[in-house]
């Protein structure tokens, strides 16, 4: 009796061939953190779709891992989507009156007006910043893993406000101060799949496209 022989792709009998995966990795963390840095600044539905948008990367990333899908592509994503992040999260706060910087700093209720007026400032700037090397790929690990700092400042800031009944609009994408009905969950959730990001480019840095590959400081 003759039997055909079975194909198998390199991702397995049914499954896609694995290289087309690293694509869809990347491409899914990218459109989710340009479409959570879109809602947040447009405040549109924020609760839920940061639940699922910062859970989806964080999903995303953990099978890539698990997959040992470690493709330079996917750390260009990630600095990709990141960089937009914290670029619109940055310049939706550069142009807002100090007063209004110093009102969204102070609502965490964790620093003096001093440094409050500080902190309001200067965070802009340093997100700025940090989406310029995130696009340029220099220094890439240390600015992946100062991004993830920032980040876990930024959750750690929400969730105490949470515990202690505090109702504050967190100012990440411009505005601040008092809110009705802060989403909290949503706003966690979300920082927590920007976290991933972070935390994926500072362990693969440095991707493509990246100064970091033209100055020999860092290869995949």
């Amino acid at each position: 009796m003759l039997t055909e022989k079975a194909t198998t792709a390199p991702g397995g009998p049914s499954g896609p061939a694995r290289g087309g995966l690293p694509w869809i990795v990347a491409a899914v963390a990218l459109g989710l953190a340009v479409m959570l840095a879109w809602t947040a600044y447009a405040k549109i539905d924020q609760e839920w779709i940061g639940v699922a948008g910062g859970l989806g990367i964080v999903a995303v990333l953990l099978y890539a891992a698990r997959a040992r899908l470690r493709d330079p592509w996917i750390t260009t994503a990630a600095r990709a989507g990141l960089a937009v992040v914290l670029g619109w999260a940055g310049l939706a706060k550069i142009d807002e009156p100090a007063a209004l910087q110093k009102i969204a700093v102070k609502g965490y209720d964790v620093m003096p007006d001093g440094a409050a007026s500080v902190v309001g400032s200067a965070l802009p700037i340093l997100e700025i910043v940090l989406a310029a090397l995130l696009v340029a790929g220099f220094a890439t690990r240390v600015t992946g893993a100062l991004s993830a700092l920032l980040m876990v400042v930024f959750i750690v800031g929400i969730a105490q406000a949470w515990v202690r009944g505090l109702k504050i609009d967190c100012g990440c994408f411009g505005g601040g101060g008092a809110a009705a009905n802060p989403h909290y969950l949503g706003e966690i959730l979300r920082d927590t799949g920007f976290l991933a990001l972070a935390a994926w480019i500072a362990a693969f840095p440095p991707g493509r496209f990246a100064v970091d590959r033209v100055l020999g400081l860092h290869e995949d």
